[in-house]
């Protein structure tokens, strides 16, 4: 049975670098935030926060709360994967979707909102928040996803307000026990 792994988390908590470690481990990462992108490009040819912002909202309006899902969903090989990840679910919609394909488990990354904001911060992307007001801001938008929910409701959970060596080490050793599970 296929086995989906879906990270779970506030801005700036660090879902992409939990996937950076999936990846580090051989495993398949599927970004929600990518599909929007590549949509957005394709569509407009550029990117900004704010196009980014309103597209999510819009395509879960258009096409439901799983719009981003399914689009997901329709790349992840039906047979020749045994566990795939996928960063940046926001809402309970979203892993129904993902059920569609096999075993779902929940990975939630939580971590302050003032240490998510310096990491935002030093990240620097584009779009990023400018100040503290501003990320709480973005985190109601976030939570009126329903990404609330699914934190709340996740099967595993890591706290990230420690260094990020610790952090990846506790990833690793996470990911490698929800893998190995189920497996034999």
């Amino acid at each position: 049975m296929k086995k989906l792994i879906c990270l779970t988390g506030m801005p700036g908590a660090g879902k992409t670098v939990a996937a950076e470690v999936a990846r580090s481990m051989g495993l398949k990462v599927y970004s929600m935030g990518d599909i929007v992108r590549e949509e957005i490009l394709r569509e407009k040819g550029h990117i900004s926060w704010d196009e980014m912002k309103k597209a999510m909202f819009e395509l879960r309006q258009k096409e439901g709360p799983g719009a981003i899902a399914k689009r997901v969903a329709r790349l992840i090989p039906k047979d020749s994967l045994n566990v795939a990840v996928i960063e940046g679910v926001r809402s309970l919609d979203e892993v129904e979707e993902f059920k569609e394909l096999g075993e779902v488990v929940v990975l939630a990354i939580h971590s302050s909102p003032i240490n998510r904001y310096l990491r935002l911060k030093r990240r620097g992307r584009k779009g990023d928040p400018q100040g503290f007001e501003e990320l709480k801001e973005r985190d109601l938008k976030e939570l009126s996803l329903g990404l609330g929910n699914v934190i709340a409701l996740s099967d595993y959970m890591i706290v990230n307000n420690g260094t990020l060596g610790e952090f990846e080490g506790e990833v690793r050793s996470l990911l490698s026990k929800i893998v190995g599970e189920g497996d034999n």
